[in-house]
């Protein structure tokens, strides 16, 4: 640990709490009708009250972001860095495009999409830890 620099040491957390709403801001471009646009109106941003409320919606998405970081960090610990990867983008790509479509029915339904697509990296996890 002592050879490492701060991302080394703390890195983990930053990730693991920006990488859904990092997600969810910004999508891939689908016309007109942009994911991104949906759920925080004009992106224009021209008062910063309103850049501020939309920043403040992202706080509890980056609450929902932390059960697969932090299945992705117990398999890193147990010795499998590719299987952490993996268990991540696998299960992330889907998380943020459900997110997105969550959203729009609240924070409890984006919770419960996030946990859910968490569960194969906690299976994998434990699948992993009792085979030793």
């Amino acid at each position: 640990m002592e050879g490492r620099g701060w991302i080394g040491r703390h890195g983990f957390w930053p990730l693991a709490l920006l990488w859904l709403p990092a997600g969810v801001v910004a999508p891939p471009d689908r016309g007109p009708g942009q994911a991104a646009a949906v759920r925080f109106g004009d992106a224009s941003f021209a008062e910063p009250g309103a850049l501020l409320a939309a920043l403040g919606s992202l706080a509890p998405v980056a609450l929902c972001g932390l059960p697969l970081a932090l299945g992705c960090g117990s398999l890193q610990r147990l010795g499998y860095r590719r299987a952490a990867w993996a268990a991540g983008i696998g299960p992330g790509v889907p998380t943020v495009a459900g997110t997105v479509v969550a959203g729009l029915l609240g924070p409890a339904a984006i919770a419960v999409w996030a946990v859910l697509l968490s569960l194969p990296a906690w299976i994998v996890r434990w699948w992993l830890a009792r085979r030793g």
